[in-house]
């Protein structure tokens, strides 16, 4: 590290020893900068979060951010999950925020409330822990949250989507920034870093750290693709010609998704009211691939699922669309309603979240869709709950006119709506409902669409 940089930090009060012993090794050093150098054009001197799971690859994560925030004076927590899939899971935890606190890193344990899972288990504790980081982050205005992965995983992520017969997003699928909605973004600044490098960091940054059972266990894919790696090698499936693939990859991916952005603006349109519509005449004028792509756009804007459907439902769901016979289906969390020349995507209308707001002036992130607010002073609870056909029922025995706001009746059954504890519909959203019973006013409740914030 320069001699400029290293007096700076030596100058900070919250300097540790371990992070002055990394500043005197050359290889940390070059480490250092190479992750510098991708995440300061994002971050800045803001604040930022990274997810540390306990292991030694997140373990490096953690000591190269702390040597970036000394430098730049950025607030940072450490995020740590425990989302109680193995006894184990509590202790692991509390262990990893021990080792990050001799660090004096900030960290905070984020613990997973649901029911548990018996199947699927790695996506569905992959999807929990991504709600998790987003919700924690929206509540405390972190735009920015870093994760571990590095060139090990960007080459074993290749494997497991070409066994599946992934395109080219599907082969790229990991990238060095990813925007989860328009106010939280993943960065993956170590890609370009394999795990001997980052371990390098750990050794020098903490005495111990965990390891994942499930690492070596060979029911999950991934760690049977780890396994086969080496004799891959030997027949020419080195990791450099891996990493040269994806960046080729990487730049048809670039290419085709110029045409793709064309094709959303010529046939794509998003509604704050949380649905979208699609012109049929894209099946006819299209590239398969840009097809497939825009149906992806429009199905991941209204259900609010961070993935996609798979491809083999999306193909045959296309196939369906572009039948003069098509009506109705559903898929990934939608219902899909082809009228004409248009295709309507609305929100499916079950398993749809109910949140309670009982302190003053709350919000919360309401069906990963809407972030919804209450503004009033007082703790006195309230239910939001999808409107459904109670609500258009209570609507009509109050003989509320809606007529001109001219959204699809599918689309008001889902639409975020505030109740009282004793079962009264109170306010509407994008309906312009106020209970005459209450005095409600115009900003005593609202919604906004998460992708139009």
């Amino acid at each position: 590290m320069r001699q400029s940089y290293k007096n700076h930090l030596m100058k900070r009060k919250d300097l540790t020893a371990v992070s002055f012993k990394l500043l005197e090794d050359k290889k940390i050093n070059h480490i250092y900068f190479r992750f510098k150098e991708k995440i300061l054009p994002f971050i800045g001197k803001e604040k930022f979060a990274i997810a540390v799971s306990g292991g030694s690859d997140s373990l490096a994560l953690s000591a190269l951010a702390k040597l970036y925030s000394l430098e730049n004076d950025n607030d940072l927590v450490a995020l740590i999950i425990d989302h109680k899939l193995r006894k184990e899971s509590a202790n692991e935890a509390k262990q990893t925020y021990k080792n990050l606190a001799q660090n004096k890193i900030k960290a905070k344990i984020l613990t997973y409330q649901g029911e548990k899972f018996s199947s699927n288990i790695q996506k569905k504790a992959r999807d929990l822990r991504y709600d998790l980081f987003e919700k924690y982050c929206t509540k405390n205005k972190i735009k920015f949250l870093i994760l571990a992965h590095h060139q090990d995983d960007l080459i074993e992520n290749f494997y497991i989507r070409l066994i599946r017969g992934s395109g080219i997003k599907g082969l790229t699928s990991l990238q060095n920034i990813f925007e989860y909605n328009k106010h939280f973004y993943l960065l993956r600044p170590l890609l370009n870093f394999n795990k001997e490098e980052l371990l390098i960091v750990t050794k020098k940054s903490y005495s111990s750290w965990i390891e994942d059972p499930s690492n070596n266990n060979d029911k999950f894919l991934r760690v049977r693709i780890r396994k086969m790696q080496s004799k891959l090698q030997k027949e020419g499936f080195d990791p450099k010609r891996i990493i040269k693939t994806i960046e080729n990859l990487n730049t048809a991916k670039d290419s085709l998704d110029f045409y793709i952005i064309k094709s959303e603006k010529k046939y794509l349109n998003f509604y704050k009211e949380g649905y979208a519509t699609l012109k049929s005449s894209l099946f006819n004028n299209e590239a398969q691939e840009v097809i497939f792509r825009v149906v992806i756009k429009a199905i991941h804007f209204v259900s609010g699922e961070y993935y996609p459907p798979r491809s083999d439902s999306l193909k045959k769901l296309i196939k369906n669309l572009s039948s003069k016979s098509f009506k109705s289906s559903t898929l990934g969390g939608c219902l899909i309603e082809k009228n004409k020349n248009i295709i309507s995507i609305f929100r499916e209308d079950r398993n749809i979240a109910v949140e309670t707001l009982n302190k003053n002036k709350q919000r919360k992130n309401w069906d990963d869709r809407f972030l919804v607010y209450k503004n009033l002073n007082i703790q006195q609870k309230f239910v939001v709950k999808k409107l459904g056909n109670n609500g258009i029922e209570y609507l009509k025995k109050n003989k509320f006119n809606d007529h001109g706001t001219k959204i699809p009746t599918h689309a008001k059954i889902t639409l975020p709506s505030f109740w009282n504890n004793k079962g009264e519909l109170l306010f509407v959203p994008f309906l312009n409902f106020k209970n005459r019973k209450y005095n409600i006013k115009n900003d005593s409740f609202a919604a906004s669409y998460l992708r139009f914030i």
